[in-house]
């Protein structure tokens, strides 16, 4: 069987684990992500970015596409009540208040005073491609969809990682240091190997 090694293995394509590999590389650790689905999400799932997570968003180079493709500052800044949608008597429609929530809006000064970048609203179906194109522009990362994690072992200071390319239905085993596991399975799995040696995330 084919052998081959990383530093680190990551298991997982949502948003964690292209991060990660983003932020791998941007430390100079290469790494191998692997994620047994054939592309990025085609749900649109989680959709909030807080001011910290465009922090490091900015710094990786991903910021502004991700704003590009999100919901516009104006549409999301403020949280409304109203007396009702529809219905027969004369106050339904009526606005009660009106406030502006997470900073969506970036005009509340306590948000613009505790970070340079503003809330996103992005669905994660917008959002992990362009997490992955950022990925993919790093030359230390190997980022793979289709390869789903098969089996975990200890050698010594080592992990191996069993590896199924679902396209070629072909195995593979790969030698790593640490691996990285984005799903509550894969957590079960790391868990559940003894006296094991690298740390764990």
């Amino acid at each position: 069987m084919k052998e081959i090694e990383t530093p680190v293995v990551i298991v997982g394509g949502g948003g964690g684990g292209l991060t990660a590999s983003m932020l791998l590389s941007a430390y100079g650790v290469k790494s191998l992500l692997v994620s047994r689905h054939p592309s990025t999400s085609i749900l649109p799932k989680a959709h909030v970015l807080n001011q910290r997570t465009m922090e490091i968003f900015t710094e990786l180079g991903v910021a502004a596409e991700i704003l590009a493709r999100s919901t516009p500052a104006e549409n999301m800044k403020a949280t409304g009540w109203y007396a009702g949608l529809a219905g027969d008597h004369d106050g339904y429609g009526r606005r009660l208040g009106r406030l502006e929530v997470w900073g969506g809006g970036y005009t509340d000064p306590d948000f613009i005073a505790a970070s340079p970048c503003r809330t996103a609203n992005v669905p994660q179906i917008r959002l992990e491609p362009v997490l992955k194109a950022g990925a993919e522009t790093f030359p230390e990362a190997t980022i793979r969809f289709g390869h789903e994690l098969l089996d975990l072992t200890q050698d010594g200071d080592e992990v191996i990682s069993t590896v199924l390319d679902r396209d070629t239905d072909e195995q593979y085993l790969v030698r790593s240091r640490y691996i990285s596991a984005q799903s509550e399975a894969v957590l079960w799995a790391v868990c559940s190997v003894s006296t094991w040696p690298a740390r764990q995330t």
